[in-house]
């Protein structure tokens, strides 16, 4: 049961507040899982996601406040990406031998399609971080931006805990 648990729930268990009480563990993750999952999704919750979800078919969370709490989680730390590019991208762009080499490419696809790369870039493994920078230098309008991201981070969180519930169901 322990492998299925979010990272972060992992580890409260192993502290002595939950080393000798399994159900006072049980009692609490209904109450601040949720918080866990939104924290986790801040930076980068597949994983996370993927544990919530099997929680959720197992019957311990609520699949509808997982998705809620890992999309505005996921989504708040892209804005964030987004908003601190408008000053820094550029310098970021050509300080990181990784971001400068991958950025030109990065910059076309935006540009041609920004709506899809918004909205796939949270599925795209190493993407998630560039995208937004790459939308704030190109100009991409904040409004057009935030709503995307939004949609993007309800779509991920939907598709992540519907394949995880599957299997926290069937164990």
């Amino acid at each position: 049961m322990a492998t299925l648990l979010p990272p972060a729930l992992y580890f409260l268990t192993k502290l002595h507040l939950f080393a000798n009480d399994h159900n006072l563990f049980m009692r609490l993750l209904p109450k601040y899982g949720y918080f866990a999952v939104l924290f986790a999704a801040f930076w980068e919750g597949e994983a996370t996601l993927i544990a919530a979800g099997a929680l959720c078919g197992a019957g311990y969370m609520d699949w509808r406040l997982v998705i809620i709490a890992a999309a505005i989680g996921g989504a708040a730390g892209d804005q964030i990406y987004f908003y601190a590019a408008h000053e820094r991208a550029a310098k970021l762009i050509h300080k990181s031998a990784r971001l400068s080499r991958i950025y030109p490419k990065v910059q076309r696809f935006v540009l041609r399609h920004g709506t899809l790369a918004v909205l796939l870039s949270r599925f795209a493994a190493g993407l998630r971080i560039t995208i937004p920078l790459v939308c704030a230098t190109a100009q991409m309008p904040a409004r057009k931006y935030s709503t995307l991201n939004l949609l993007s981070a309800f779509a991920w969180a939907s598709v992540w805990v519907a394949v995880s519930y599957q299997f926290g169901a069937r164990v």
